[in-house]
């Protein structure tokens, strides 16, 4: 296994950012360079893009919130590899507003790396994974009416960045904050 720096958020958004040579992003070409480090990355991928400003864009949260179900959905039912449909991995991002996003994001993304260690870890076995599996659907499922409103789905997909960041990291004290703060958020709701 690598190590969680070298799987952290600054080396998510270089692969977003190196997935495409040409004018556009596609979702198939970030995900298919992310799929060999399993499915945090995959979950970690789309949470990013509702929680920066690209979560601004229309559509965003629901194209975002359509792959973590789907992503989330194959860890639950305990799948090795992940799969998605056609039509979603053929969506395309203009390359430049992903590049002006995330480029600037990679200063203050350095400085989470650093904190990310495997601790807590058994908290990221089978059954805490598909726990987890479960909280990032229902997380995803808020984002579908959040989309319109612009950022309103930037707390759901926060909390998301940090559940996927702690099954990258096998970093068990992120998967218990991200579960916190999705009881806290919640709470406030009802």
């Amino acid at each position: 296994m690598t190590s969680a720096h070298s799987e952290g958020l600054t080396d998510t958004i270089e692969l977003i950012l190196e997935s495409n040579e040409g004018q556009s992003v596609s979702v198939g070409s970030v995900l298919e360079n992310a799929s060999d480090r399993g499915f945090g990355p995959l979950l970690l991928v789309p949470a990013l893009f509702t929680f920066l400003p690209t979560g601004g864009i229309p559509g965003v949260p629901i194209v975002a919130a359509a792959v973590i179900v789907l992503i989330a959905g194959q860890l639950l039912i305990g799948r090795r590899s992940p799969w998605l449909p056609a039509r979603i991995q053929r969506m395309q991002l203009k390359k430049s507003s992903v590049t002006e996003v995330l480029e600037p994001a990679k200063r203050y993304t350095a400085r989470v790396d650093r904190v990310l260690k495997p601790r807590l870890s058994f908290l990221l076995g089978e059954s805490g994974l598909k726990a987890i599996a479960v909280l990032c659907i229902a997380l995803a499922l808020a984002l579908i009416p959040l989309g319109p409103i612009p950022f309103a789905a930037a707390a759901p997909s926060g909390i998301l960045v940090l559940l996927s960041l702690g099954i990258v990291a096998r970093d068990g004290v992120l998967v218990l904050i991200g579960a916190l703060l999705s009881v806290a958020v919640t709470m406030l709701l009802v």
